[in-house]
């Protein structure tokens, strides 16, 4: 009998175990329904200091990805190639490119997911990038939770390509190739010679002009106080006008083609070249892709300034250059 009334009350027990855990699994399974959807959408953002220009050219040219998308690890990921490149366990492929947005197609444990990312331009020199992902979570409260989890991981991964691309777009070195620098003019006396070519002056033809005014300053004992600076113009004739120019204390006669620049000492972006003439010509091709990202307008004239004797230094490699862009 007391055998009879102990298995009752376990029975009882047992079906009010049940009923909890079958409550349980009901509050579970709407929670699940009620706080993930049917489809997830990732995303991800950050801001980058740099131009919207800028951030386009290394988002949407897949030969630039293999500069940032490993940015902060010393290795290379083999599964890079010229159009997709890994992060963790998914792989990513930019599928189409348009205005300031382009689609990339992410494989996540051999799921296809579509992606969109979007350059929305802050400032002048900040961008920001928006980057959706959508993922179909399934019916079953099993299958929500499971790709729940999953859209997290892969919205880590996102988080970690931009943080990658954040850090390259925030030096200038990266974007441009070369180290870009505000600062004003030393000297500002100049004593100035030019003469017109017709063909485009040679480093020994620029020297030429400059070891003349040289002469004409020693002429009137006076002493240089810098760099000498150059200029190239393309003249409307098709001709080349080259103008030199050499920094003294003093003002001097303007005879003989010989005049005396005052220069301001304003504000100029600065970058320095080591190398031949390649090379300064590449650096200035980026400076003016700097000037056209960030919409500066240079009203006076750039020049060239010779840090390194090129006629005492035969190896080009060893030359160091730097150029000046006027800006305001």
């Amino acid at each position: 009998m007391h055998y009879f009334a102990l298995l009752l009350i376990v029975v009882s027990i047992m079906k009010k175990l049940l009923l909890l855990l079958l409550v349980v699994l009901i509050i579970s399974s709407l929670g699940i329904y009620i706080f993930i959807p049917a489809k997830l959408t990732i995303t991800s953002a950050v801001v980058v200091k740099t131009t919207d220009n800028g951030t386009e050219r290394f988002m949407l040219d897949e030969a630039q990805w293999q500069k940032w998308w490993n940015y902060d690890s010393t290795t290379v990921n083999p599964g890079y190639n010229v159009s997709s490149f890994t992060k963790g366990k998914d792989n990513y492929t930019l599928s189409q490119k348009f205005y300031k947005s382009g689609e990339i197609q992410i494989v996540h444990a051999g799921q296809s997911l579509h992606s969109k990312f979007t350059l929305i331009p802050l400032t002048l020199d900040s961008t920001g990038i928006e980057w959706n992902a959508v993922m179909t979570a399934g019916s079953d409260p099993y299958s929500r939770l499971t790709k729940y989890f999953e859209a997290r991981e892969i919205k880590k991964n996102m988080d970690s390509v931009l943080g990658n691309l954040k850090q390259f777009l925030s030096k200038s070195e990266n974007v441009y190739g070369i180290n870009i620098e505000r600062d004003h003019l030393k000297d500002t006396l100049y004593v100035a010679a030019k003469s017109t070519l017709a063909t485009r002056p040679s480093t020994p033809v620029v020297y030429e002009l400059i070891k003349k005014i040289q002469a004409y300053i020693n002429s009137h004992h006076q002493k240089q106080t810098g760099n000498p600076i150059y200029n190239v113009t393309e003249m409307a004739t098709g001709n080349f006008q080259l103008m030199a120019a050499i920094p003294v204390e003093k003002e001097l006669p303007e005879v003989n083609g010989f005049s005396m620049k005052h220069m301001v000492r304003g504000s100029f972006m600065i970058t320095e070249v080591t190398g031949g003439e390649y090379a300064v010509n590449k650096a200035s091709r980026s400076l003016q892709q700097y000037f056209q990202d960030f919409r500066r307008t240079s009203m006076a004239m750039n020049f060239t300034m010779l840090i390194t004797d090129r006629m005492y230094q035969p190896d080009s490699t060893k030359w160091i250059t730097k150029l000046y862009q006027p800006v305001y």
